[in-house]
C-alpha cells in the first residue's frame, strides 16, 4: 500500500472515529412509537380520582425510566398514591428545569362515552380515551423529551427533573407533599406544566400558543341561613330556604369590578391579531385602553363567557340543600358557592363583597379548605423568551399569547414557591377538542403527537442545553 493510500485509509478511520464519537440524533419516531404504546398503558391503568390510585400509572413510568438508566425516586404521599421524580444532571451553571404533569385523572362515570373511557380507541384521526389530553398526554411528552435527552447523551446547563404526580384533579396533594417533605427534589428556577396549550383553527393549522402566566384563585365558600324549627303546617317568616333563596337571587345578580391585568391585556393584544371583526376590534381597544375599557368594547368582551370571566373575579352558586323532612321547617339552608379570584386579590376581601352583595347580616359566609394560590410568573425573561423562539421555528407566525387561566392548576404551589411556572401542553387541538377534558369522548389529534414532542424536546434544550 502506498503512503498515499495510506493517508486516505488513515483518513476515513479517523473521520469514521469522529461520526462515531457524535452523540446519536434524536429519534422521533421511536419516541412516538413508545408514546403511544405508554398511553394505553397509563389509560387503562384508570387512575380516577378519587380514589386515585396513581402508583399503578407510577409503576409504568418508573419501568421506562429504570430500562433507559435514569435516577428516579418513588414516594408515596398516601396509600396507593404515589409521584414519581427523575433527574437528568447538568453541570450546575444554571438553576434547575422542573417538567410537571399529573397521572391522576377525572371520572368518566354516568358519562355516555362511545368507547370505553379507560382504554385508548383510535377513531377519525384522534385517539379517545380518559385523561389523554388531561394530563396524560403531556405527561409522556415530557418522559419522551427527558428520555431523549438521556438517549442523545445532551449536554445540559441545568439539570432537568421530571415530576409526575398525584392528586391534581383534587387539590394537589401529590406536589404538595413534595413541597413539603422532599422540596429539594423539585427545586428549580423554572417550570413547564398544563394550563396553556397549541391551538388549531378550524382548518387544523396552528393559530396561536397560548402560554398560561397566571391563574385564578380557587375558593368555596359556604352560604348558611338558619330559621326556626316547627311544623310545616304552621309557616313562619324566617324560613332558612327563603333567606338562603333571597340571598343567592342577589348574588346572581350581582357582578365584580371588572379590573384588566397585566397577562390578561397582553392575551388580547396578541389574540387580536388572530381575530377579526367586531371581536378583534374590542379586544384591541381594551389592550390599549390606559384604564377602564370603553363600553362599546366591553359589551363586545362581556357577550363571550370565557372573555367575560378574564376581566374580574366570579362567585357562582354551585350546591344547594337544606332541611330534613317535606313535613318540616327547615332549620338550616346551604349553597356552596364557588369563587375565581383574580390572581392578585385577597379570598379574605372577597368573602367581604359577598356578604355586601348578599346584605343579610343574619346569613353566614364560611370559607371552606383554601386551595392555595400563587402570584403571576413573569411575561418576558429566558422561559417566555425560549417559548417564543422555539414556536416561531416550529410554527411561523402563529402567535405566542400569555394566558390567565380560569382553572386551577399545580403552578400555584410552584409560584408560591417563587419558581417561575408556565402552562403549555404542546399537542395541538381546536378549543372544542380542548373541551373535551373532563368531558365526554376526551381526545387527542394523532397528526399532533410528533410535533408535539419534537417541540417540546427543542424548548427543553432551548432552556437546558448547554450554550
Amino acid at each position: 500500500m502506498t503512503a498515499t493510500c495510506r493517508r486516505a485509509v488513515l483518513g476515513l478511520l479517523l473521520l469514521a472515529g469522529v461520526a462515531s464519537a457524535q452523540p446519536p440524533a434524536a429519534d422521533f419516531e421511536r419516541a412516538l412509537e413508545d408514546f403511544r404504546a405508554t398511553l394505553e398503558k397509563l389509560v387503562e391503568a384508570d387512575t380516577t380520582n378519587p380514589p386515585g390510585n396513581e402508583a399503578r400509572a407510577v409503576a409504568i413510568v418508573a419501568a421506562r425510566l429504570a430500562a433507559e438508566g435514569i435516577p428516579h425516586e418513588v414516594t408515596e404521599f398516601a396509600p396507593g398514591r404515589q409521584n414519581v421524580v427523575a433527574r437528568l444532571a447538568g453541570d450546575g451553571s444554571e438553576k434547575p428545569l422542573l417538567l410537571l404533569a399529573h397521572l391522576d385523572v377525572v371520572g368518566a362515570e354516568g358519562q355516555p362515552w362511545t368507547s370505553p373511557p379507560h382504554r385508548v380507541t383510535e377513531r377519525d384521526g384522534f385517539l379517545v380515551g380518559r385523561g389523554v389530553s388531561d394530563d396524560l398526554g403531556m405527561a409522556l411528552v415530557e418522559l419522551e423529551s427527558v428520555i431523549l435527552l438521556r438517549r442523545s447523551a445532551a449536554k445540559l446547563r441545568r439539570d432537568v427533573i421530571l415530576a409526575l404526580t398525584g392528586d391534581e384533579e383534587s387539590g394537589g396533594a401529590g406536589i404538595r407533599w413534595l413541597l413539603e417533605h422532599r422540596p429539594e427534589t423539585v427545586a428549580a428556577e423554572l417550570a413547564l406544566n398544563e394550563g396553556g396549550g397549541v391551538r388549531l383553527d378550524e382548518r387544523g393549522q396552528v393559530r396561536s400558543v397560548e402560554l398560561q402566566a397566571a391563574e385564578k384563585t380557587y375558593q368555596d365558600f359556604a352560604l348558611v341561613a338558619r330559621g326556626s324549627t316547627g311544623h310545616s303546617s304552621v309557616p313562619l317568616a324566617d324560613n332558612a330556604i327563603y333567606r338562603l333563596a333571597r340571598a343567592l337571587e342577589r348574588l346572581g345578580r350581582h357582578s365584580f369590578p371588572v379590573r384588566l391585568l397585566p397577562v390578561t391585556r397582553e392575551y388580547f393584544r396578541a389574540r387580536a391579531a388572530v381575530e377579526s371583526g367586531a371581536l378583534a376590534d374590542a379586544l384591541r381597544a381594551a389592550a390599549s385602553s390606559p384604564a377602564a375599557i370603553a363600553a362599546p368594547a366591553l359589551e363586545v368582551l362581556e357577550a363571550n363567557p370565557r372573555l367575560a370571566a378574564t376581566l374580574r373575579t366570579t362567585c357562582v352558586a354551585t350546591t344547594l340543600g337544606g332541611g330534613t323532612r317535606v313535613n318540616a321547617l327547615p332549620a338550616e339552608a346551604r349553597a356552596n358557592v364557588n369563587c375565581r379570584i383574580l390572581p392578585d386579590e385577597n379570598p379574605a376581601d372577597v368573602a367581604r363583597e359577598l356578604a355586601r352583595a348578599i346584605a343579610d347580616p343574619g346569613l353566614a359566609i364560611e370559607p371552606l379548605e383554601s386551595f392555595g394560590f400563587g402570584p403571576p410568573s413573569a411575561l418576558d425573561g429566558q422561559g417566555p423568551r425560549a417559548v417564543r423562539e422555539v414556536a416561531a421555528a416550529a410554527w411561523p407566525g402563529a402567535p405566542v399569547v400569555p394566558l390567565l387561566a380560569l382553572g386551577a392548576t399545580d403552578s400555584r404551589f410552584l409560584r408560591a414557591r417563587g419558581i417561575a411556572a408556565y402552562g403549555l401542553n404542546p399537542i395541538a387541538m381546536t378549543e372544542s377538542e380542548a373541551r373535551r377534558a373532563h368531558g365526554i369522548d376526551e381526545r387527542i389529534p394523532l397528526a399532533s403527537l410528533r410535533p408535539a414532542i419534537e417541540f417540546f424536546h427543542g424548548l427543553v434544550l432551548a432552556l437546558a442545553g448547554a450554550r
